[in-house]
């Protein structure tokens, strides 16, 4: 465990002893793995997992047997639902969310519902609930957005921030692309290669995209946790990977003859995504590999022209070479079973 984490991890945990926590989304990737870090690492009274997936609640509860989990059937979008569970909860994790950019293209309605109204609905019902502190996930693709799924989470960004000063402690922290997340592409190249793919799609050579494992972002957000105050956005200071590249790695190490081939970005895609806009590097600190965005104060704040304002974008990152690559999707379980040589040849 590196320094850095052995002090997010050790205020974390002097943080929530003897507290309440409650998990909007906590049945997904990131979910499961904080749930497991907050039982297995502190002495928190209570994590309660609140999600609308009654499947994945059950498949939870199989795999962690504490008599501290607590799972809750129910929705961001509701309210009432909302003002009951959050009562004499402590701390809320909000990382419910429609995050698939496809999908939020055919429809939008709904990443709105989740991302923005139902955002505003955990928000307002954990400040009506006496709530202390609330921490919200976002994502790069929130900055100069081009797809409904991220301007969904730019709002969302709004919704939280606005909270801030009232009375609870709010936050943000805004991802890259989280390795083995469901959703990412590195398990959908998995599935392909382990049903026996002989080419594996990338929509363009050229696609960039930061790059963090599971652990990271639950670092990340017990940074956010012990230092946000008004409502600033957090973000680590990370490598970037070519898509095509993964696909490359992956294909080798899955020991068949598998192809890569090119074939076209789909509505809503960039090359490349952005973790901060040269706008808001005008009010971000770096340390320790950290940033903090910190809010506006108000609409009316003017800043100093600066030298110069470059923002931080994937295709500007360090780039991990294809050995790094090779490593990473090792150390986190990502690449197929090779299929022995002898077998290949029968």
């Amino acid at each position: 465990m590196t320094d850095s984490r052995t002090e997010s991890l050790s205020a974390f945990r002097q943080l929530v002893e003897g507290k309440k926590l409650l998990i909007t989304g906590g049945t997904g990737s990131f979910g499961r793995t904080f749930v497991r870090t907050c039982l297995g690492n502190t002495e928190a009274a209570q994590v309660q997992v609140y999600s609308r997936d009654e499947q994945k609640h059950v498949a939870l509860q199989r795999e962690i047997s504490d008599p501290r989990l607590r799972c809750i059937l129910g929705d961001v979008r509701d309210l009432d639902r909302l003002r009951v569970v959050l009562r004499d909860v402590d701390f809320v994790f909000n990382a419910a969310a429609i995050k698939h950019v496809h999908f939020s293209e055919e429809h939008p309605m709904e990443a709105v519902n989740t991302n923005v109204v139902g955002t505003h609905r955990v928000c307002q019902a954990a400040l009506e609930c006496g709530v202390k502190a609330l921490i919200s996930l976002s994502t790069d693709k929130a900055v100069e957005p081009v797809n409904v799924m991220g301007m969904s989470k730019a709002l969302h960004e709004r919704v939280v921030g606005s909270f801030a000063g009232k009375g609870m402690r709010v936050g943000i922290v805004r991802y890259g692309n989280v390795l083995a997340s469901k959703g990412s592409v590195v398990p959908y190249f998995r599935q392909l290669l382990e049903a026996g793919a002989k080419s594996l799609p990338v929509t363009d050579r050229r696609m960039t995209r930061f790059v963090l494992t599971l652990d990271d972002s639950v670092d990340l957000v017990m940074h956010a946790f012990a230092h946000s105050r008004e409502g600033e956005t957090f973000v680590l200071d990370l490598p970037a990977f070519k898509i095509w590249q993964v696909a490359q790695v992956m294909a080798e190490a899955a020991g068949e003859a598998v192809t890569v081939e090119e074939i076209g970005i789909r509505p809503g895609e960039k090359l490349h995504e952005t973790l901060i806009s040269s706008e808001e590097i005008r009010r971000s600190t770096r340390d320790e590999g950290f940033w903090t965005i910190r809010r506006y104060v108000s609409g009316q704040e003017l800043f100093a022209p600066a030298q110069a304002e470059e923002s931080l974008a994937s295709d500007g990152a360090r780039p991990l070479s294809k050995d790094e690559i090779l490593d990473l999707l090792r150390k986190e379980d990502c690449l197929p079973p090779a299929e022995p040589t002898s077998a290949r040849g029968e």
